[in-house]
């Protein structure tokens, strides 16, 4: 009888799981347990996606700061107190 193999699939969703499989790939290479010139090049592949995702976040924190700053123009309220200041500040260059 013959067993099915399992692909290996790790959770990839986080900027913090890809950090961590960089390093486990890191230590797989360091114990010679993959070839140096795979784990470059999942490693390549994986700085990639890290590098997409990194960028995504930062453009949707800058939408949610122009969308709050333009709330408070038209005299809407946005979050806690500490947004309202924070975007008050961004608004009057403080």
């Amino acid at each position: 009888m013959t067993t099915k193999k399992t692909r290996y699939r790790p959770d990839l969703s986080t900027l913090d799981n890809v950090a961590a499989e960089v390093g486990k790939i890191y230590r797989l290479m360091r114990n010679a347990e993959i070839p140096v010139n795979d784990g470059s090049k999942y490693t390549y592949i994986l700085r990639e996606l890290f590098s997409m995702m990194e960028k995504l976040k930062s453009t949707a924190a800058i939408e949610k700061l122009e969308a709050d700053i333009q709330a408070l123009k038209e005299g809407r309220v946005v979050g806690d107190d500490t947004d309202v200041e924070a975007a008050a500040k961004a608004i009057h260059g403080d």
